[in-house]
C-alpha cells in the first residue's frame, strides 16, 4: 500500500511548479494508524513550524477536555458567565453569546478579512477586551470564520482552569500523545518577538495579559499534528487510554452550520466538515496549506504541512484546496 501512495502523491505534486513544490515542508500518509508514507522536503522530522489555524482546532479539543473534567460546566455557558471580570465592556448582546456560538463561529464577533487578517484588536495591549469592546458585528446564527472567537476560547479555558492554556494542554493532551511541549517559547504576540519565536523549537506565543493565543502562531511538527487526527479517528484514544471524551469527538467533527464555499460544507467546533472521495471526512485547516484531514471510513489521516507563511507566499503557492482535493481525488481511491 505504501508504495502505491507514495507513486500517487508523487504523481500529484508533480503537477505542481518548482516554487510551489519547494513550498511542501511534508507529507504524512496514516492508514489505521500505521504510517504509510512520510516525507520531508527541505526539513527534517524534528523540525517543528506554525501550524497556523490548526492551532483552532486544538483550542476546541481542550474546551471539550475542560468540559469533561468539570472546569466548564456546559455549551450553554455565556461570555458574561464565563469571563465575568470582564462584563464592565459587555453590551448585553455579548454578554449573551455561548460558548457553542464560539465554537462554531456563529457569535457575529469580528470575522477575518479575505486575505487572512484579523481585527484591529490584535494590535491592542488588550486582545480580550478589544474583542469584547467591538461587540456584535455580524449577524448572529450566521457562519463567518473568526480568529477572534478562537482567541475567546483560549481565554477561557484558562480561567476555567486556573493555569495557562499550555500548561493545561500539556497535561491534558500533549504528553499523553507524546509530544514534549517541555520548555516552550511563550513570546508576546508582536513583531519584536519574531527571533524569539523563530529560535524555539516549541513555541506558543501570548497575548499581553499572557493567554496563549487561540487562533494560531501554535508551532508543532509534522508528526504530532497527525497524532491530533490519529486521536480524533480513534473516538479520543491513544494507546487504549480516553484522552479526548468520545462524545466530544462525534459532537466536534459534526457540522453544526453551513459554511458555503470556504474548503468545507460544514463546521462543527473548531473542525471543518467535509466529504473526500464521497466519504465523510473533517479537518483541520491553517493558513498556507497546513492540513490535518481524517477520513474515518479509509481510517485514513493526512497531513500537509508548507513552508508558505506570507500572503505573497500563499498568492504563488498551492492552496489548501488542492491538498484537499489530492486527499479527495487521487488518496482515498487508493485505499481499499
Amino acid at each position: 500500500m505504501g508504495a502505491k501512495v507514495s507513486a500517487v502523491l508523487t504523481e500529484q505534486l508533480g503537477v505542481l511548479s518548482d516554487y510551489s513544490l519547494r513550498e511542501v515542508r511534508a507529507v504524512l500518509v496514516h492508514v489505521c494508524g500505521v504510517p504509510v508514507h512520510e516525507e520531508y522536503r527541505s526539513s527534517t522530522a524534528q523540525e517543528t513550524h506554525n501550524v497556523a489555524s490548526v492551532t483552532k482546532s486544538v483550542i476546541g479539543t481542550l474546551v471539550g477536555i475542560a468540559l469533561a473534567d468539570g472546569s466548564l460546566k456546559s455549551l450553554e455557558q455565556t461570555l458574561g458567565e464565563l469571563l465575568p471580570e470582564h462584563r464592565a465592556v459587555m453590551s448585553p448582546a455579548v454578554a449573551s453569546i455561548r460558548l457553542r456560538q464560539l465554537l462554531t463561529m456563529t457569535a457575529g464577533l469580528d470575522a477575518d478579512l479575505p486575505d487572512s487578517s484579523v481585527g484591529a484588536w490584535i494590535q491592542s495591549d488588550h486582545f480580550v477586551e478589544g474583542i469584547l469592546r467591538q461587540g456584535v458585528v455580524g449577524n448572529p446564527g450566521t457562519f463567518a470564520y473568526s480568529s477572534a472567537s478562537s482567541h475567546l476560547l483560549s481565554a477561557i479555558v484558562a480561567r476555567a482552569t486556573h493555569r495557562s492554556v499550555l500548561d493545561y494542554a500539556t497535561e491534558k493532551l500533549f504528553e499523553p500523545l507524546g509530544i514534549k511541549m517541555t520548555g516552550a517559547a511563550q513570546p508576546l504576540l508582536v513583531k519584536a518577538s519574531a527571533a524569539a519565536y523563530d529560535k524555539a523549537r516549541f513555541a506558543w506565543p501570548v497575548d499581553h495579559q499572557g493567554i496563549n493565543y487561540g487562533a494560531g502562531w501554535l508551532k508543532l511538527r509534522p508528526q504530532d499534528m497527525a497524532k491530533l487526527g490519529q486521536v480524533y479517528l480513534d473516538h479520543g484514544t491513544w494507546q487504549g487510554k480516553q484522552i479526548v471524551p468520545q462524545s466530544w469527538v462525534q459532537d466536534a467533527t459534526t457540522g453544526h452550520v453551513d459554511v458555503g464555499a470556504q474548503g468545507a460544507d460544514r463546521y462543527g467546533y473548531q473542525w471543518w466538515v467535509t466529504t473526500a472521495g464521497g466519504h465523510p471526512a473533517y479537518a483541520a485547516l491553517g493558513f498556507g496549506g497546513q492540513l490535518v484531514e481524517v477520513v474515518p471510513d479509509k481510517a485514513l489521516v493526512v497531513v500537509f504541512a508548507t513552508h508558505v507563511d506570507t500572503l505573497a507566499s500563499v498568492a504563488q503557492g498551492p492552496s489548501l484546496h488542492f491538498y484537499q482535493n489530492v486527499v479527495s481525488g487521487a488518496l482515498v481511491p487508493t485505499l481499499p
